[in-house]
């Protein structure tokens, strides 16, 4: 169609729907349709293209399969649960690891240091959150569990099938729990406010904080940390070897930064499948 001939029939379009009712016409190959149908339809256009790619191409959403509760005590206090539910259908093999150590059943050879033989004396007691702290709280940022201490200080965490955030999950969202990829490591991150420098960590989503206890995520983040005099751009990851006691004539800046000036202590844990 020539140039003068389709500029002739967009001339047409004006004055036909200034006249009609209509909210579309049709002269052969030229539809006219009124500015706000075209902004409707241009703006569903433009919500299906701002879909995360991520969404989009997952086949299947998370589902919740089952239901940790850590019984957190804070400075000796009655304890409270902090319930957290689990995607299995999403990160199947870090789920059945967190859940292993909610349940107390996780087996974990002791590691040929220094503290061997003391080890060998508590091998056969599974490795479980039950008697771990909060160990890290960075304020609006993350709450790091799951260090296990005392007679499983020398276990080795065993590593396990590396996953990824399937259906979209991102460890920056507020109330996601997440563990270091492949495992390696006995700790959990839950963050409390939108955090993006998480989804740089080397993370997988297990599940999320149940809505009913956000409120008490929010107590657990209010809650006061220390704070070293050496400062540190970035904390480190989940699975990096801490300092356990710090030495202040060269202090270390992982021994007890952010460390909550109130112990929290998971008193008991559990799994409740779904």
């Amino acid at each position: 169609m020539g140039k003068i001939m389709r500029n002739a029939l967009s001339y047409l379009c004006v004055i036909a729907l200034l006249h009609t009712h209509a909210v579309a016409l049709q002269f052969g190959s030229i539809e006219c349709r009124t500015r706000r149908d075209f902004l409707v339809s241009s703006a569903a256009a433009a919500a299906v293209a701002s879909v995360p790619l991520t969404a989009v191409a997952e086949d299947e959403a998370p589902q919740v399969t089952a239901l940790a509760t850590l019984d957190l005590s804070i400075a000796r206090g009655p304890s409270k649960p902090l319930r957290i539910e689990l995607f299995g259908n999403a990160a199947p093999a870090s789920v059945d690891f967190f859940s292993t150590l909610a349940s107390g059943k996780l087996r974990a050879p002791c590691a040929d240091d220094a503290n061997f033989d003391i080890c060998q004396e508590y091998d056969t007691i599974d490795v479980g959150y039950k008697g771990s702290q909060l160990w890290r709280l960075v304020p609006n940022k993350r709450l790091d569990f799951g260090r296990v201490d005392s007679m499983f200080a020398s276990r080795i965490p065993p590593t396990i099938a590396a996953e990824g955030n399937n259906g979209g999950l991102m460890a920056s969202s507020r109330g996601a729990v997440s563990m270091k990829r492949g495992g390696g490591a006995f700790e959990f991150t839950i963050a409390p406010a939108y955090n993006k420098a998480l989804d740089n960590e080397d993370l997988v989503v297990i599940g999320r904080v149940a809505e009913d206890d956000m409120a008490f995520l929010d107590v657990i983040n209010s809650i006061l940390t220390r704070k070293d005099i050496i400062k540190i751009g970035e904390v480190p990851p989940l699975g990096s070897k801490f300092a356990r006691a710090c030495d202040f004539t060269a202090p270390d800046s992982t021994c007890a930064q952010f460390k909550p000036l109130k112990k929290i202590i998971v008193t008991e844990a559990s799994v409740t499948s779904l």
